[in-house]
């Protein structure tokens, strides 16, 4: 494994905070369909907007930082790679969970909002335990089509397993 010092381009991503983020969204996002509780699916929403805007202040990171890592539960693991993708990716499930908030408060549309909840949780499972992040992959085509920037590393986009 390079040291962070080797790492040439300045762009890395610590792959273990973003597993960490994954699992807190499966987590969450599941329990607030088990218990039918649409207030945590706005706290996943909220964490999730935080981390995409501002990740210094992402409640996912500040709690991996200050309990996981201290606890040597996971240590980080910088790769080289481009964080674009990934924050494309969970702004996208932030915009699911959003859209999920919105009609779960306000519209009898129960199932529409609980839907939109598990979809989130799929997809982040899915990254989770196979590692294809579908909104990475979403990114890299639309950088191919020109609609957003190309992907600075190819590993931002495949199937990555941790």
């Amino acid at each position: 494994m390079e040291s962070i010092s080797t790492l040439s381009s300045g762009l890395r991503v610590d792959i273990h905070l973003a597993k960490f983020t994954q699992v807190c969204i499966v987590v969450l996002t599941a329990v607030a369909f088990i218990v039918q509780w649409p207030v945590l699916v706005l706290v996943v929403m909220l964490c999730m907007a935080i981390s995409v805007v501002a990740l210094a202040a992402s409640p996912f990171r500040l709690l991996y930082k200050s309990i996981i890592v201290p606890l040597h539960v996971l240590q980080p693991r910088i790769v080289e790679d481009d964080p674009a993708p990934h924050r494309f990716a969970q702004g996208s499930g932030t915009l699911f969970l959003l859209a999920g908030t919105l009609v779960l408060f306000f519209t009898p549309a129960i199932a529409l909002g609980w839907t939109l909840d598990l979809i989130v949780f799929v997809l982040a499972g899915i990254n989770l335990t196979v590692g294809f992040c579908a909104g990475c992959f979403v990114y890299f085509h639309l950088g191919r089509l020109g609609i957003l920037p190309k992907v600075r590393y190819e590993g931002s986009f495949h199937w990555r397993g941790v």
